[in-house]
């Protein structure tokens, strides 16, 4: 089989890096490209060639990424972090078009729900899920009927953030009127009770249709995922993949979740591969290496079979020799990256 050349954005992101896991772990010849603002992000050195690019917001990223692509003849491409999500989902059908890439990202409507809580939980509202009952921060008529119906504490956080940066949990109305006099993009909503735990789930959908949906159960540790365990039961999948399908996702996204009433309550959504993506290879379902050969051959989406277990996220380090950074901050390229790894556990 031909090898794939492949662009990963987001090189020293935790989903960028979790990308190129899964890759790495794929069965088909594959050259990957690692690409990120920093010439120290850990991911370039899970890849065979890596490049420095600008932030997003730049005026130069698109057409350095244009330049990769065109150089490096990419068919297909990867976006590791949030903050491109919208620009490429925006120049997909062009990028496509022009260079003959496939890129994994859904419509631009879709990233701007699941960037925004607001937006989230109103269209679950509005399609008829179970919603987390939310108001926004300068409402007070609906910061009152939010209290009136779920009392304290409340759940105060920034309608667009991630991995829990800006949570903050009000006990009484002083503290919770002082946390909305603060900030005006900020997202009161109840707080959704963890006895039964807190849920990750990952799913595909190809022209409209979920195709697979994975769920597991997760412990946290600074708003990631720290312990994860397999869910076998498939008691939410159909849920979930509803969810999916309505939302109008194309490709991954992933759904978090906790349990009201026996239903899950999504409280976030992103619109792409998440954190915990290469933990569901290690339950036995690699869901780049799926959506990759969907995107390169039409490949039907397999169904997803996962084995019973637990995976405890660790450190590990690689070591590499200076003249390596030196090199990509320089030049912004590095062909063939190497390091050596210093794994958790030594065989």
């Amino acid at each position: 089989m031909e090898s794939l050349n492949v662009l990963v954005t987001g090189a020293g992101a935790l989903v960028g890096q979790g990308v190129l896991r899964s890759l790495r772990m794929a069965s088909r010849p594959l050259r990957l490209v690692t690409a990120d603002p920093d010439h120290r992000a850990a991911g370039h050195w899970l890849g065979h060639c890596a490049y420095t690019i600008p932030m997003a917001t730049d005026p130069a990223f698109l057409p350095r990424v244009e330049e990769i692509i065109q150089r490096e003849r990419i068919s297909i491409l990867f976006i590791g972090t949030d903050v491109e999500l919208i620009l490429l989902s925006r120049e997909r059908e062009n990028l496509e078009r022009k260079f003959g890439v496939r890129i994994a990202v859904s419509p631009l409507r879709v990233i701007q729900i699941a960037d925004d809580k607001w937006l989230t939980a109103k269209f679950f509202e509005e399609e008829g899920f179970p919603f987390v009952r939310s108001a926004l921060s300068d409402d007070r008529q609906g910061i009152q009927r939010l209290i009136d119906t779920v009392g304290f504490p409340i759940l105060v956080k920034p309608r667009i953030g991630a991995r829990s940066v800006g949570v903050q949990i009000a006990k009484d109305r002083e503290t919770l009127e002082d946390m909305c006099l603060s900030r005006s993009d900020l997202v009161a909503q109840e707080l959704l009770s963890e006895n039964q735990g807190e849920f990750t789930s990952g799913c595909l959908v190809a022209k409209g249709r979920c195709r697979a949906v994975v769920v597991l159960k997760r412990d946290l540790k600074d708003g990631n995922t720290y312990r994860a365990y397999a869910d076998t039961t498939g008691r939410f999948d159909r849920r979930i993949a509803a969810m999916a399908e309505r939302l109008g996702v194309e490709g991954p996204a992933n759904f978090q979740f906790r349990i009201r009433d026996g239903e899950p309550v999504v409280f976030e959504i992103n619109a792409r591969f998440s954190g915990t993506t290469p933990l569901r290879c290690f339950f036995g379902f690699n869901e780049v290496e799926a959506w990759l050969n969907h995107l390169a051959d039409g490949a039907p989406i397999p169904e997803a079979q996962i084995r019973n277990g637990v995976v405890f996220r660790t450190w590990s380090d690689i070591f590499v020799a200076p003249e390596q950074l030196e090199e990509l901050q320089n030049s912004g390229r590095l062909e063939t990256p190497t390091c050596r790894s210093h794994p958790f556990v030594n065989d």
